[in-house]
């Protein structure tokens, strides 16, 4: 920032239109959602109720916001707070405009510094997962993947931070166009030994989940025995076209599975998966996202076996 005025403040009320012209200024990324609006900034960053505006710190040139990082906090173990021990740099974004590098070491510097004041013992990438305070959606896919490896601009950033990979999360799609969604002799004996329900909109699971989720269209996929008992699986899809002003082709996430300790765990979800994906082609659904630990291999077969794809990958970078 050599010869340059540059400050750095929390976030003012006036600030939004200076972060919406940043966001869509930037330069390119194709990891970012494009055309950000006001409406939808406020909907998932200014009108959560954990929303800090000390941790939305802004760098300022001639009275003109240039840059800014904003840093939160992931929930705690019971998903009733958040959780001061485990920070998040949520956002950081230059303008296009402004050339010099050190604006974003210092922003991401005093981004750091809210979280260590106020506890943070570990700082995480972006988010993942849970520890999703702000911008689920808009960055990555059907959840936060951390920083995406073809993101080599952040990974670089990031890593040349201090940061360290501590994981890897791989990124899944399925285009409902082309996968003929069949029956086999598995699903055909499942079909008569469990019930597929349909539940839209559910309930919260926890207050994070109501506050990072619970705006969201929803939906609710169940297996239970037919000749009654408890639930044996489910399944969470958002529609990922709710975030979008334009009229393409309807996605939805797969954004939690839940399954109980039973032996024939993969065969159920399976079929639950097979049926939700039958169900949403008929509802003109034409992709599936979702994510899971690379290291799964569970997972993974299982997410082989119903037509999810790798498409990316996305890493856990701690500091």
């Amino acid at each position: 920032m050599k010869n340059r005025m540059v400050s750095f403040r929390p976030f003012l009320n006036g600030d939004i239109t200076d972060l919406i012209r940043i966001w869509n200024n930037h330069g390119a990324d194709s990891a970012l959602l494009t055309d950000l609006s006001i409406d939808l900034f406020d909907q998932l960053v200014l009108s959560k109720p954990y929303f800090d505006r000390q941790g939305l710190i802004t760098a300022v040139e001639e009275n003109r916001v240039i840059g800014f990082v904003h840093a939160g906090f992931g929930p705690n173990a019971d998903e009733t707070d958040l959780d001061p021990h485990l920070g998040v740099v949520s956002m950081l974004l230059v303008h296009a405009d402004c050339k010099d590098p050190t604006i974003a070491d210092e922003l991401l510097k005093r981004g750091e510094q809210y979280l260590r004041d106020r506890g943070a013992q570990e700082i995480v990438a972006a988010g993942f997962d849970t520890t999703c305070p702000f911008y689920l959606g808009l960055y990555g896919g059907s959840q936060l993947p951390g920083i995406l490896e073809s993101d080599t601009q952040r990974c670089d950033f990031f890593t040349n931070s201090g940061y360290q990979s501590v994981g890897r999360i791989a990124l899944s799609k399925c285009d409902l166009n082309t996968v003929h969604v069949g029956f086999d002799r598995e699903v055909l004996r499942l079909r008569r030994s469990m019930k597929i329900d349909y539940l839209p909109d559910p309930k919260s699971r926890s207050w994070w989940d109501a506050c990072t989720q619970g705006f969201l269209p929803q939906l609710q996929v169940t297996a239970t025995p037919t000749a009654g008992g408890t639930l044996v699986a489910s399944a969470i899809f958002w529609d990922m076209q709710s975030l979008f002003a334009n009229n393409g082709p309807r996605t939805m996430g797969l954004s939690k599975i839940d399954i109980s300790d039973t032996e024939q765990d993969f065969s159920v979800v399976r079929y639950l998966l097979l049926e939700s994906f039958r169900y949403l082609q008929q509802q003109e659904i034409a992709f599936i996202q979702t994510q899971a630990d690379a290291e799964d291999e569970a997972t993974k077969e299982l997410f082989q076996a119903v037509s999810l794809e790798t498409f990316d990958v996305g890493l856990i970078l701690k500091k």
